[in-house]
């Protein structure tokens, strides 16, 4: 089937509308920790971590264009790994917020170092596994999506990464200007509450769920 250019636009739109929502609706770990990096480091290096978790969304949504389901299936014995790993990332930074925040000044991270630690963690991330090629394998079901159309629709699906993920910084950014520093060091500890909650959420995961399913069958 021919791809008109006035529905690519439609394609691309419905993507782009579908990946904002999508980053609305699912404000996890990761744009929390960019958040809270925007306060204190240098926009030029955050846009370097974005692309890092673009990237990240990028290999996911990939294995979903090409109904790759048996290697996103092959993961699933390995996401409690996964689990255990980010609990931990996202407990130890919990941790450095709370007690030291001065570890996020400009000086603590290169351009290429925050760019490698957010990809790795948009990759460990089990939302971005579950949620992200999920809700994205399903779009493509449900609109019955040939390979030039899941192309067009997944271009506006990842755009919405980079787009959410500038507004969050510049929020940040104006945020981390304007407020004193003794707000900062409130945010600090309230962010380091939260990831540290996310990390023992996140290594428990296995233990809830198994106590859910028991609960179900009983």
């Amino acid at each position: 089937m021919k791809l008109t250019s006035r529905k690519s636009e439609k394609l691309f739109t419905d993507g782009l509308k579908t990946g904002l929502l999508l980053q609305v609706g699912g404000i996890g770990p990761i744009c929390l920790l960019v958040f809270r990096l925007s306060l204190s480091l240098p926009f030029s290096k955050l846009l370097l971590g974005i692309i890092g978790i673009t990237l990240a969304d990028i290999v996911y949504i990939s294995l979903a264009v090409l109904s790759i389901s048996t290697i996103i299936k092959k993961l699933n014995p390995y996401k409690r790994i996964f689990n255990i790993v980010m609990g931990i990332v996202l407990i130890v930074f919990g941790v450095l917020f709370i007690t030291s925040g001065h570890v996020v000044d400009p000086p603590s991270f290169q351009g290429g170092d925050l760019l490698l630690w957010l990809f790795g963690l948009t990759i460990a991330n089990p939302l971005t596994i579950v949620f992200l090629t999920g809700i994205f394998s399903f779009e493509i079901n449900r609109r019955n999506m040939d390979l030039k159309e899941s192309g067009v629709f997944a271009f506006g699906f990842l755009l919405a990464t980079p787009i959410f993920m500038i507004f969050i910084c510049l929020i940040g950014s104006i945020a981390g200007r304007l407020l004193p520093t003794i707000f900062i060091q409130i945010i600090n500890s309230i962010m380091g509450c939260v990831l540290i909650l996310l990390g023992i959420r996140s290594i428990r995961n296995k233990e809830l769920m198994e106590t859910h399913d028991a609960t179900g069958r009983s």
